[in-house]
């Protein structure tokens, strides 16, 4: 036997599915809790079958408009956390090529120094 279920919330259609035989009492079949022996109507596109008064009913599916896409917010950064990106990535090159030889610290120094004054605290 088939039994058709749907949600306890809504009553809406969910699936179809096989009857379990009472192992009690032979050729009773037990339906479960939210479904029903009574077969769905044919269901057209764009509708849904809903449990109503002992009866299926079908009404439109809603339409759900989609979410609007919010572009993500950047984080706010500290002029500390711009110092720190800007040494990160200026100045630690020329601190390391001074240590090889390749530059001199009057070099590194100044770019430190612009750095500061670009970033104060």
């Amino acid at each position: 036997m088939l039994v058709y279920n749907y949600t306890y919330d809504t009553f809406v259609y969910t699936s179809t599915t096989e009857a379990d035989e009472s192992p009690l009492e032979p050729g009773v079949y037990l339906v479960p809790a939210n479904a029903t022996t009574t077969p769905i109507p044919e269901i057209p596109a764009g509708k849904r079958a809903v449990w109503v008064s002992d009866a299926w009913m079908l009404q439109n599916i809603p339409v759900v408009p989609p979410e609007p896409v919010v572009p993500p917010v950047p984080p706010a950064h500290t002029p500390a956390e711009y110092r720190a990106a800007a040494y990160k990535a200026e100045s630690d090159p020329l601190f390391f090529q001074w240590q090889r030889g390749t530059s001199t610290e009057e070099v590194w120094l100044a770019k430190v120094a612009e750095i500061k004054a670009k970033y104060p605290d």
